[in-house]
């Protein structure tokens, strides 16, 4: 089974990308990569890690890169971008990211089951020429700042 999803991934052009480090650095060396936008600002909900039933409405533009796999869902890597960017500039780069909390007994507290390698399932967010403002940074704080699954964003 493994080898018919390893052919199967071959024949659609993707690629795993093993680490959250290894994605920044591809997409720092050739940012052009196939974006889908999966939900607009304002516009789609997400449950982040199943938290949220039903999912919350998001306050950026959010999708993943189909292209590119993350072995920890073997899924499109997630990326959130930076309210004055738009998914279809040129040149978006990774300025931070928004990373799970890895912890057994902290979702058993809030009485949820941990999605499985959660820790390594990171939001990427990006920006036109790697240019984020204080205030773009402010804004992706305050939403995710609450919530108990996530650690608190890292910017570059």
């Amino acid at each position: 089974m493994k080898l018919l999803l390893e052919n199967w991934r071959e024949y659609l052009n993707e690629e795993v990308v093993n680490s959250r480090e290894d994605l920044i650095s591809l997409l720092r060396d050739n940012p052009d990569q196939q974006k889908t936008l999966d939900m607009r600002k304002g516009e789609g909900r997400k449950s982040f890690g199943g938290v949220f039933k039903p999912g919350i409405v998001v306050d950026f533009d959010y999708g993943e890169f189909p292209d590119l796999i993350n072995p920890a869902d073997d899924m499109g890597w997630d990326f959130i971008i930076a309210d004055k960017s738009n998914v279809d500039d040129d040149n978006l780069l990774p300025v931070g990211h928004i990373s799970y909390i890895e912890d057994e007994t902290l979702w058993s507290d809030h009485e949820v089951d941990m999605p499985e390698n959660v820790g390594s399932n990171h939001k990427i967010v990006l920006a036109k020429d790697a240019q984020i403002s204080n205030d773009e940074k402010a804004l992706l704080t305050r939403f995710f700042g609450p919530m108990w699954q996530f650690k608190e964003p890292e910017w570059y």
